[in-house]
């Protein structure tokens, strides 16, 4: 007879549930692990046996044990998986009957040699990510504390069903907040985290454009549902093949687009990234899900990000949209097919575009005071929703070439200006002060270097 259980793996540092599929046929007491384990799950055996029987059970003597983990083409790593092995050879020889409860539940659990069971540290953010499943793990609530166990103890009743209010709050980082900026790169700031639109930066080399996109993370919250972990910023160098990216290969490995879900993509020099994985971006940049097939397996997962570009608009690092002449050691056929790069869906998709000008203004406004103003505006949104229809006839008069996406954009951030100023109507003076930021920028772009 075959048993089946479930339990979690590790994957790419990301908890996946998965099954455990146990048989026994006679042969050499020894457990063979099936599914491409790694070498911490195969060392498992001799933890098993000694926790087995410094808990008064015995090891089966004339029988070897086979561990299949399925899906079996993801390479595996498991902190937990040893309880619901255990677990399953207990039940199997009738040394203890688990409940068709705890056989439906999630397994995961560490063992000591001596039979203690301890709860991995990295159950917490699976749970709170998964309210709805139940664990059966090496923790138990008693007057208010938790406790290992021993697998003698561990019962259908024991559950890990830790609640978001205990866990410490994830602690912002200070790197952007003890830094000063100028009025422009305050404004960007503040609308890229209240917006959470999308965001590419441009200007002559040695700017600051990298500096800001980094202190960005600064400024950002935490989803709700798991405020006990600060949003991820990933950023991959230009050179990343389109497969590590965008994830695949033989074995459809993870790629950066799925780790760094609910963070910040933060793609430095983005007209050097291969134009495949710009382009691609285009569906995930929109929050539609991304759905890769190799070699007839398929991976589905869903796209919630912002991102980050940087970059030199010539090859000189010199010229932005307001530079009329270019004093450059280049041709101009050379510096347009470096601009011609970004191509026009790609740059619809970025909701926020500041350019950098030659002679930089002033920094004299703190990270501080910047996280002062996001805060208050968050307080004010949460009490105050501002439609947006009552504009849409206004803005068709005033930019009647705007694309959707663009139009969309720019009453984001109108919307944002008008919440401040307490108000549950966008007003022209809110549009115009979106305007710099979502529609003028990129008209200057798109004129290119004529």
């Amino acid at each position: 007879m075959i048993m089946k259980l479930y339990t979690l793996i590790e994957n790419q540092k990301k908890l996946e549930k998965a099954e455990v599929e146990i048989q026994m046929i006679p042969g050499i007491p020894q457990i063979h692990f099936l599914g491409l384990p790694d070498q911490a799950i195969k060392e498992s055996f001799l933890r098993i046996k000694s926790a087995m029987k410094l808990s008064g059970f015995r090891f089966p003597t004339t029988q070897q044990i086979i561990v299949n983990i399925k899906p079996s083409y993801l390479k595996k790593s498991s902190k937990g998986l040893e309880l619901a092995v255990v677990l399953g050879i207990l039940h199997m020889t009738d040394q203890k009957i688990l409940s068709n409860q705890a056989l439906r539940s999630i397994i995961y659990g560490e063992l000591s040699l001596n039979g203690e069971v301890h709860e991995p540290h990295d159950l917490i953010q699976y749970i709170n990510q998964n309210p709805q499943d139940s664990v059966l793990s090496g923790r138990e609530h008693a007057n208010g504390t938790y406790s290992p166990l021993r697998i003698s103890q561990i019962n259908e009743d024991v559950q890990f069903m830790s609640k978001k209010k205990d866990l410490p709050l994830a602690i912002r980082p200070s790197l952007g907040l003890n830094f000063h900026y100028s009025q422009d790169e305050s404004e960007i700031l503040f609308l890229f985290a209240t917006t959470h639109m999308h965001m590419l930066l441009s200007g002559p080399a040695g700017s600051g454009k990298t500096t800001l996109a980094k202190h960005s993370i600064s400024f950002v919250d935490p989803k709700p549902q798991t405020p006990h972990l600060w949003p991820t910023m990933l950023a991959p160098h230009c050179s990343v093949t389109s497969a590590a990216f965008l994830g695949g290969g033989t074995q459809l490995y993870q790629g950066e687009i799925e780790k760094v879900q609910d963070g910040i993509l933060f793609l430095d020099e983005f007209l050097e990234f291969d134009k495949d994985i710009t382009e691609a971006l285009r569906g995930p940049m929109t929050g539609e899900k991304l759905r890769l097939s190799r070699a007839g397996l398929t991976r589905e997962f869903n796209c919630d990000f912002q991102v980050i570009g940087t970059s030199n608009l010539c090859p000189c690092g010199k010229w932005t949209p307001e530079v009329r002449f270019r004093n450059c050691r280049f041709s101009n056929r050379k510096c347009q097919a470096c601009l011609e790069k970004l191509s026009g869906p790609v740059l619809d998709r970025f909701g926020i575009y500041f350019y950098y000008q030659q002679k930089l203004p002033p920094r004299n406004i703190s990270g501080e005071s910047i996280l002062l103003r996001i805060n208050h505006l968050r307080n004010k949104k949460d009490n105050l929703k501002t439609p947006v229809d009552q504009v849409t006839d206004l803005t068709d008069q005033l930019y009647p070439d705007i694309s959707m996406r663009r139009k969309i954009s720019l009453l984001k951030a109108a919307r944002i200006y008008a919440i401040e100023r307490e108000s549950s109507t966008i007003e022209l003076q809110d549009l115009v002060k979106a305007e710099k930021w979502t529609y003028s920028s990129f008209l200057e772009i798109e004129r290119g270097m004529s």
